[in-house]
């Protein structure tokens, strides 16, 4: 039996006619959608949102405001408009709120220049920023009404004539002034406003001049200001203010003079005048001019003149007078309103001049014109004459003479060379910018070098004739570590054997002979004078022997200014000379120099036994008595660089040597005199010669120059 899925028995009952019961199928109804519940849902997840999103933007707001830095900005004028471009910022009534950073701040207001700055933000304290902008330029309009042309002035910078519009003034207190001719001078002090605005400044210049009226009898008479002819009265004239020498004069009649004072802008009158009349006028000029003038006896003046003669006399009697010539007498006859001239050539009164001139072809020049040449006689007006001979080469001579009437004169006149008018200049003593004493020496002549027979001669001591005809100045002493470090601060003589040699008066040692002449041409360019060695790439090129500037001595002036005795003597065979430093025969006596001497054994091979003289090395210079010219140290010490290249001079018989200056080239140059090194006879001796080309300890230098 089939049962349903519970279980039932789905037979049909008895009595049923046997038809089955079917169950019927459970079918749920359709369900309802939850509408409501949906809508609850979405506002609820809204809701959340807002509130979080409210919730971001305080937590923000809130980190914003605690990290924000704060600006204000304070502008002139207030009213600016103000814009901050950069980071994250914020604008709260006037102040802005920005994170930390540049920012770059822009100000504009009308009138005004933009204005832009950078600026950072930091956190802390409130910054604060005042920024005044700068007013635009204005425009002035300046108006002088009917007078036109009058200069503007701003600020004493012109700017153009009236009527004038002054663009791009800057705003401020500007000065402005006006001139126009005739007119008084306008100032004010004005105010300009820029801001790109016009302002006008009208002004009615003030007349610098008055109307003056001039009413004379006769009328038509000529009035004058000064020489300025105005016109003719009646008249009314414009003058400037000041005084003013007025004359109104007429033919016939004498002029009227009056000196008025004119007050710009006040109108005066002058009438009422009346010209007398003249009884003649008459014009005096006389050749030559300014001679003086009298009239019956009345001192005129000078000539040109012209003088008012009374009417009513007969004649009147006119002298002239003038220095150097004769006086003149002229008469003349007064008419009324009689207008003459007279001209009157003065005769010259002449007075004899001799005139002796050496040389005797010199020029002579009389009041500034050339007469001729030599002696002769001159016949000159009595007055002052200026006097003048000149000759190439030769110092022009001048001179103011004065003939008297009744006086011959003579004047004997010798001009003098150049060379004596310069050597009349030339000082005894000079002292150099350097510090170095020289002193001046006439020479003349004397023989160089020593006899065969002389022992310890040296085969380039030849006996030469010479004879010095310039004079020259040389130095007492050779220059010393002072001096030399003058032109070359780094300069140093250095030590031998722990013994120093660069003491501030030791001689100047261990230098070349090139650095030796540059330090002369040093020197002359301190003192303005031309240097004497010629320098082509920062060697010695040549020299120029007509140079006033510094050098170094020529052997001949050394041995003469060394051996030569300052009394001269000798008799005819010239001079007497010197053989040593200190006299004719070795030893030398006790402090007689610095020569190698016992303090220097250690140093050297040779010296001289049983001398002493304190200094192992150079001494200060001038430590021992100069020779009889006043010059220290020409034996011992250093030896000296000479001006010569060196060779091996040949006698020259009986012809003498003048003003030698050695070889013009050469690989050497001559040493002269001693030093603390040398010890034996042939060293010691003044005639001995040494040459070199590199520096030494004990070689230095002096210094020499011509006069002229």
């Amino acid at each position: 039996m089939k049962k349903s899925p519970l279980g039932t028995d789905l037979r049909a009952p008895p009595g049923s006619g046997g038809e089955r019961i079917e169950p019927a199928r459970f079918v749920p109804p359709p369900a309802k959608k939850p509408v409501l519940s949906f809508a609850l849902s979405l506002k609820t997840g809204l809701a959340v949102l807002a509130l979080a999103l409210g919730a971001f933007v305080v937590a923000f707001s809130a980190w914003f405001m605690l990290t924000a830095a704060v600006i204000e900005v304070e502008t002139e004028p207030a009213d600016a408009a103000v814009s901050l471009d950069g980071g994250m910022r914020l604008r709260l009534a006037g102040r802005y709120m920005a994170r930390p950073g540049p920012y770059r701040l822009s100000l504009a207001a009308p009138g005004y220049e933009p204005l832009t700055a950078e600026i950072v933000a930091n956190r802390g304290p409130a910054q604060r920023h005042v920024y005044q902008l700068e007013k635009r330029p204005g425009r002035l309009r300046v108006d002088t009404g009917a007078v036109t042309g009058a200069e503007v002035f701003v600020d004493q910078e012109p700017k153009g004539t009236t009527p004038l519009v002054i663009e791009a003034l800057p705003a401020g207190k500007r000065l402005v002034a006006i001139k126009a001719p005739r007119y008084l001078p306008y100032e004010e002090q004005l105010e300009i406003t820029g801001l790109d605005q016009e302002q006008t400044l009208a002004v009615a210049l003030t007349p610098a001049w008055a109307e003056v009226s001039f009413d004379a009898a006769p009328q038509g008479a000529e009035v004058f200001s000064g020489d300025e002819s105005l016109g003719k009265t009646p008249l009314t004239a414009e003058l400037l203010a000041g005084e003013h020498a007025v004359m109104i004069k007429a033919p016939g009649h004498q002029a009227w003079r009056e000196t008025i004072k004119v007050v710009a802008n006040q109108p005066m009158r002058l009438d009422g005048i009346r010209l007398e009349r003249a009884a003649a006028t008459l014009f005096v000029a006389s050749e030559p001019a300014r001679a003086s003038a009298t009239v019956d006896g009345d001192y005129a003046g000078l000539t040109p003149l012209e003088l008012s003669l009374r009417p009513g006399r007969k004649e009147a009697v006119i002298r002239l007078y003038k220095q150097g010539y004769k006086p003149a007498l002229r008469t003349f006859t007064a008419k009324a309103g009689q207008n003459q001239r007279l001209r009157v050539v003065l005769q010259p009164e002449l007075v004899s001049v001799t005139l002796k001139v050496q040389p005797a072809d010199a020029q002579l020049y009389l009041d500034g014109a050339l007469i001729g040449e030599g002696d002769r006689v001159l016949q000159l007006p009595a007055k002052k004459h200026r006097l003048e001979l000149r000759k190439e080469g030769y110092a022009p001579h001048k001179a103011t003479l004065t003939p008297h009437i009744g006086v011959e004169q003579a004047l004997n006149i010798r001009l003098k060379t150049l060379r004596q008018v310069k050597m009349e200049n030339v000082k005894p003593v000079i002292k150099t910018a350097g510090g170095q004493t020289l002193k001046l020496f006439h020479p003349g002549a004397f023989t160089m070098g020593a006899s065969r027979r002389e022992p310890g001669r040296r085969p380039n001591e030849t006996l030469r004739r010479t004879r010095l005809t310039r004079p020259f100045y040389l130095g007492l002493t050779e220059v010393t570590n002072s001096a030399y470090r003058l032109f070359e601060p780094d300069f140093s003589s250095g030590r031998i054997d722990g013994n120093n040699l660069n003491g501030e008066k030791q001689p100047a040692v261990n230098l070349s002979w090139r650095q030796a002449a540059l330090y002369c041409n040093w020197l002359s360019q301190q003192e303005g004078l031309t240097p004497f060695y010629r320098v082509e790439d920062d060697n010695i090129a040549g020299f120029d022997k007509n140079a006033d500037g510094y050098r170094l001595p020529t052997e001949a002036e050394w041995a003469w200014a060394a051996r030569v005795s300052a009394s001269g003597g000798g008799g005819g065979a010239g001079p007497a000379l010197l053989k040593f430093p200190w006299g004719p025969a070795m030893p030398p006596g006790r402090k007689s120099g610095n020569f190698a001497d016992r303090s220097a054994a250690a140093l050297l091979g040779r010296i001289i036994n049983n001398y002493e003289d304190g200094f192992a090395v150079s001494a200060p210079v001038g430590s021992f008595a100069a020779n009889a010219k006043g010059l220290f140290d020409m034996g011992g010490n250093v030896a000296e660089w000479i001006h010569d290249f060196y060779d091996i001079a040949v006698s020259a018989g009986q012809q003498a040597a003048v003003d030698p200056l050695g070889p013009l080239s050469g690989e050497f140059h001559v040493l002269r005199g001693s030093s603390w090194a040398h010890g034996t006879v042939t060293e010691l001796r003044l005639s001995f010669r040494d040459y070199g080309s590199k520096a030494r300890d004990d070689v230095g230098f002096r210094l020499a120059r011509y006069p002229y």
